[in-house]
C-alpha cells in the first residue's frame, strides 16, 4: 500500500470513529420502546431509522478500513529485525484493543443484546483508543507524506550542489525530478520501515555522505520481505538528503524545548566539552585574510550539509565553549564527520563572528 493511500486511510479511520461515537450518543438519547417478543430484552430504539441506518454504514466503514490497516500493520510486527521501539509496540496494542472492542460490540448486537447497555461505554473506548492510535501514527504519516520545502527551487539547488561531489550511480538532476524524489518516498514509507520504525529514521540528520552510508549499510543487511533494491538506493538517499533540513526543524525544536527545561548552554550532550580535541581553536589568529577565508569556506561546507547557515544569525552571541560543544555534537550524534582540523576552523571562525562582545 502506498503511503498516500495510507495516510488518508488513517486520516479517513480517525474521522469514521469520531463520527461513529457522535451519532451513538446522540442515538442513545432517545428512549427505548417496549418490544416484546423482540430480539433486545430492553426494547426497540425509538431513534430515527435514517440515523440509526447512517451510524450502521460508518461503523461498517470503519470495522473495513480497520481490517485492510491489519492486514498491513501485522505483518510488518513479523519484519522488524530490530527490537520495537515502545511507540510501536503501543501503536500495536491500540489496534490489537480495538480489534477484541470490535468483535466485542458487534457480538453483543448479534446475539448478546441482554449486554445492550454496555454498548455506550464499549463505543467510548474503542474512539479512546482509536484517538491514540491515530495520534501515534497519523502525524508521522503527514510529515512522511509532505515535507514542505523538499521541492522548493531553494532547495533542489542546495541537494544538487551537496549531491555533485558523491557518485549514487544516478545523474543528480534524474534524482531531483518528482518522480524522483516520490521515487524515493515510497522507499522510505514503505521498505525502510519494514526494519526500523519511521520516527527512528527521522529522529536525527546526516550528512549527505552519512545518508549514503546509511542507506547502503542498510541495503547490505539480510531482509525476509522487500529488500531493498539497487534501483532504490540513490533515490531514497536524495529524498533524505532533501528532507534534511526538515528533520533538522525537528531537532531543533526538541532541543530548544530541552534548553527551556533548564539544560546547561555549554554542554547540550550532557557529557564534558571536548576542550582537548579542539584546543587549537583559540591559538587560530583569525586577522590574517587567509585564515579567515579558510574558516569561513570550511563553516559554510561543513554546516550547510544539514543546516540552513542562516540558523546561526539566530544564535545569540555565545562562548568558545558552546561552539566546541556543538560541533562535538554534531560529530558524536548527528555523524557529520567532521575532521578535526576542519572543527577547528569552524569553532574559531563561529566564536570570533559569534562570540561575546569584547571589552
Amino acid at each position: 500500500m502506498g503511503a498516500t493511500v495510507s495516510m488518508w486511510l488513517g486520516i479517513a479511520f480517525l474521522g469514521l470513529g469520531i463520527a461513529a461515537t457522535l451519532l451513538q450518543a446522540w442515538l442513545w438519547r432517545f428512549p427505548m420502546a417496549p418490544d416484546p417478543g423482540g430480539p433486545d430484552p430492553h426494547g426497540r430504539s425509538t431513534a430515527p431509522r435514517s440515523l440509526t441506518n447512517l451510524h450502521r454504514i460508518v461503523g461498517a466503514t470503519f470495522v473495513v478500513i480497520y481490517a485492510i490497516m491489519m492486514v498491513q500493520m501485522v505483518p510488518r510486527l513479523w519484519e522488524y529485525q530490530v527490537e520495537l521501539p515502545a511507540r510501536t509496540i503501543i501503536h500495536a496494542c491500540m489496534g490489537i484493543t480495538i480489534g477484541f472492542l470490535l468483535v466485542t460490540k458487534i457480538a453483543i448486537i448479534r446475539w448478546f443484546q441482554h449486554f445492550g447497555k454496555a454498548l455506550p461505554m464499549i463505543g467510548a473506548t474503542i474512539m479512546l483508543c482509536t484517538l491514540l492510535l491515530s495520534f501515534l501514527s497519523v502525524p508521522y504519516a503527514l510529515r512522511a507524506h509532505d515535507f514542505g520545502s523538499a521541492e522548493t527551487p531553494a532547495n533542489l539547488e542546495r541537494v544538487a550542489r551537496l549531491l555533485a561531489p558523491i557518485d549514487l550511480g544516478r545523474p543528480t538532476s534524474e534524482l531531483l525530478t518528482s518522480a524522483g524524489l516520490e521515487h524515493g518516498r515510497e522507499v522510505l514509507t514503505n521498505q525502510c520501515v519494514v526494519c526500523h520504525d519511521l520516527r527512528t529514521i527521522l529522529r536525527r540528520p546526516y550528512t549527505p555522505e552519512g545518508w549514503r552510508d546509511v542507506v547502503w549499510r542498510m541495503a547490505e543487511k539480510p531482509q525476509i520481505q522487500r529488500p531493498l533494491r539497487e534501483a532504490d538506493l540513490a533515490p531514497v538517499t536524495a529524498y533524505l538528503v532533501a528532507i534534511t533540513p526538515d528533520i533538522q526543524q525537528s531537532v531543533r525544536m526538541k532541543r530548544a524545548s530541552q534548553e527551556k527545561s533548564g539544560a546547561p548552554e555549554a554542554s547540550a550532550t550532557g557529557q564534558p566539552t571536548p576542550a582537548a580535541e579542539f584546543a587549537a581553536a583559540a591559538a587560530l589568529d583569525l586577522s590574517v585574510p587567509a585564515t579567515l577565508s579558510k574558516a569561513q569556506a570550511t563553516y559554510e561546507k561543513q554546516c550547510s550539509a544539514c543546516h540552513e547557515l542562516s540558523d546561526t544569525d539566530k544564535v545569540a552571541p555565545k562562548s568558545e565553549a558552546y561552539w566546541k560543544d556543538l560541533v562535538h555534537r554534531m560529530n558524536s550524534e548527528n555523524e557529520a564527520g567532521i575532521s578535526a582540523p576542519d572543527a577547528t576552523l569552524i569553532i574559531a571562525y563561529l566564536a570570533a563572528t559569534k562570540g561575546p562582545a569584547k571589552p
